[in-house]
C-alpha cells in the first residue's frame, strides 16, 4: 500500500512539474518587442499621463502586502520615460527599466466592463418610472430591496424607462443618458449605500437558472426580462446600490475612473485597490496563449478582488457592450517594478 501511495505521489508530481514548464509565468523581452506599435503608442501615453499625476506617488506611499516601487524610484524612470518617444525606443525602455513581478502562481479572471448609454427624462411618467438617484445619507447601510420602494422624489436625479438596464448602469458604475430628444448627459458615480456587492451572475448559476459554460452579460439580461416575476427576487440579491451625479456630456469624452483621470479604452483596468497601488502599470498575461496586453490600473470595483482579477474598460455604446459582455479570460497580472539602479 506504501509502494501505491509513493508510486501515485510521483506521478502528481511529474504531472505538476510539467505543467507548470508548459506554461512560461515570465514576461520575455522577445514579448515586449513584438508588440504593436499602436498598442505601444496608446499604452505610453497612458503612463505618461500617470507619471504627471502627484496621486500615483501618494498611492507608491500606501501600505500594501507586496512593495512596487519608491515613488523617488518611478520619478527616476519617468523622467527617462520622457526622453523615449518611438515606441521602438520606449519597449527597449520597459526592458531595461522594469522587472514584471506576478505576486500569485493560481490564475485570475478577466472581464470587461464599458460605458452603457440609457434613456432618461426629467419627469416621471407611466413610461419613465425608475429613479436615477443622487447621494444621500438617508440610504446609508440600507440594502436594495429598501431604496427601491423608499426613495425620495428630492433625490432623482433623473428617470428612466427600464429597470434592468439601470441595474447594470449600477454595475458599470457610469453612464450617458439620453433625452427623447437626442440630447445626452453623463451620469458619473458618485457612492453607493455600504451594502455588499453580490454577483447575479453566480446566483442565477447556483438556482441552475443558467449554466455556468454560458453566462454572460447578455444571457443574464435575457433571463431577466423573460422572467419577470423572479427578477425582482434577484436583482435584490445584490444589496449594493451606486449613486450619480449629472454633468455634462461634453465634459471629458471618456468617464474618469477612480484614479481620477479618464478611462482609455483597450488600456485601463480596475484592479482590487487592496493590493496594487492604483496608477500601477500591468502586463495581462494570458494564460491559453501567453499572449500579453500592456494597461494601467486606473479603476477599482466591488468584483475586483485578488491579485489576478482584472476589468478592462472598452469604451462607450454597443460595440463596447458586445465586446465587454463575454470577455472572460484566465489570465496573469504582472506588474511594473522599477529596477533601483
Amino acid at each position: 500500500m506504501k509502494k501505491i501511495k509513493i508510486k501515485f505521489f510521483c506521478i502528481y508530481l511529474f504531472v505538476n512539474f510539467f505543467n507548470n514548464q508548459a506554461f512560461s509565468s515570465k514576461i520575455s523581452n522577445e514579448q515586449i518587442l513584438e508588440l504593436s506599435d499602436k498598442d505601444v503608442a496608446l499604452f505610453s501615453d497612458q503612463l505618461r499621463s500617470v507619471c504627471n499625476s502627484s496621486k500615483f506617488y501618494e498611492n507608491l506611499n500606501k501600505i500594501f502586502k507586496h512593495k512596487f516601487g519608491k515613488p523617488t524610484e518611478w520619478k527616476k524612470k519617468c523622467l527617462i520615460l520622457e526622453e523615449n518617444k518611438s515606441a521602438k525606443d520606449f519597449k527597449k525602455f520597459l526592458i531595461k527599466n522594469f522587472k514584471f513581478k506576478k505576486i500569485q502562481d493560481e490564475s485570475g479572471l478577466l472581464t470587461g466592463y464599458y460605458e452603457p448609454i440609457i434613456k432618461v427624462s426629467r419627469h416621471r411618467d407611466s413610461f419613465y418610472k425608475f429613479p436615477i438617484l443622487k447621494k444621500s445619507n438617508f440610504y446609508i447601510k440600507k440594502p436594495r430591496s429598501f431604496i427601491e420602494k423608499n426613495f425620495r422624489e428630492k433625490d432623482v436625479a433623473l428617470w428612466t424607462n427600464d429597470e434592468i438596464n439601470l441595474f447594470f448602469l449600477h454595475i458599470q458604475g457610469s453612464g450617458i443618458g439620453e433625452f427623447t430628444n437626442k440630447k445626452k448627459v453623463k451620469l458619473v458615480y458618485n457612492g453607493n449605500n455600504d451594502m455588499s456587492y453580490k454577483s447575479i451572475g453566480k446566483i442565477l448559476i447556483k438556482k441552475n437558472y443558467i449554466n455556468k459554460n454560458n453566462v454572460n452579460l447578455f444571457t443574464i439580461k435575457k433571463w431577466l426580462r423573460a422572467n419577470p416575476r423572479l427578477s425582482g427576487e434577484i436583482l435584490h440579491q445584490n444589496k449594493r446600490y451606486i449613486f450619480f451625479r449629472e454633468i455634462p456630456f461634453g465634459i471629458n469624452k471618456h468617464p474618469i475612473g477612480a484614479f481620477g483621470t479618464p478611462l482609455a479604452p483597450n488600456f485601463s483596468v480596475a484592479v482590487d485597490k487592496n493590493i496594487y497601488p492604483l496608477g500601477l502599470p500591468f502586463f495581462i498575461q494570458m494564460e491559453k496563449n501567453e499572449s500579453i496586453l500592456p494597461v494601467v490600473s486606473l479603476d477599482t470595483g466591488g468584483a475586483i478582488i485578488g491579485p489576478n482579477r482584472a476589468d478592462l474598460f472598452f469604451g462607450r455604446g454597443e460595440l463596447a457592450e458586445k465586446k465587454a459582455g463575454v470577455l472572460k479570460k484566465k489570465i496573469y497580472l504582472h506588474a511594473f517594478i522599477p529596477y533601483s539602479n
